[in-house]
């Protein structure tokens, strides 16, 4: 629970008593390693997780072949399910070594958020993380150049790229797997 609470103590929105409270809505669970939810089966209750220590991937289908959106050792994943819009994406999420975590029941904490305004604020904090996260992966997919969106990749992820094996992360960088050793060669 250590790096669940660093985290949450590293939010600007972060106050003793809000962390405390979260620290008591959090429950410890573990995923094996090969463990896999998808097509809206793990998001049928709306769920926060954090990540402590594990590798989780998460993909779509789309027309026969499967695409890695993210990869994540550790921090917050977000159902994609919109908790609040109720639209949301069919998305698969692998754990793809064992996975330690904890995990915050969402209409739990959405009552307890009416009586405590900053606990909202905390919420969107970490959703907001989560949204600029994903511009990051965006900017980098829109990098032309292989090689450069590699660099960009390593630079910003220095960490996940060395748990992640070659073919994830040249899906993650959409990269044919066959140019990708091309391209990691050449850095």
């Amino acid at each position: 629970m250590d790096a669940l609470i660093t985290k949450l103590e590293s939010l600007n929105s972060a106050t003793k008593s809000t962390v405390d409270l979260l620290k008591t809505l959090f429950i410890k669970t573990e995923f094996k390693k090969g463990w896999m939810f998808g097509n809206g089966t793990w998001q049928s209750v709306p769920m926060l997780y954090y990540i402590s220590s594990g590798l989780v991937r998460g993909s779509v289908e789309f027309k026969e072949d499967s695409y890695t959106l993210w990869m994540l050792e550790n921090g917050f994943l977000i159902p994609s399910n919109g908790f609040l819009s109720q639209k949301g994406t069919s998305e698969t999420i692998e754990f793809l070594k064992p996975t330690q975590a904890y995990v915050l029941n969402l209409m739990r904490a959405e009552k307890l958020a009416k009586e405590d305004l900053n606990l909202y604020k905390m919420l969107l904090e970490i959703y907001e993380g989560n949204l600029l996260d994903g511009r990051k992966r965006e900017l980098m997919l829109r990098i032309p150049n292989a090689k450069n969106r590699l660099e960009y990749f390593k630079k910003n992820n220095p960490e996940l790229e060395k748990v992640m094996t070659d073919e994830h992360l040249a899906q993650m960088l959409r990269i044919d797997k066959k140019y990708y050793y091309s391209v990691k060669k050449a850095r």
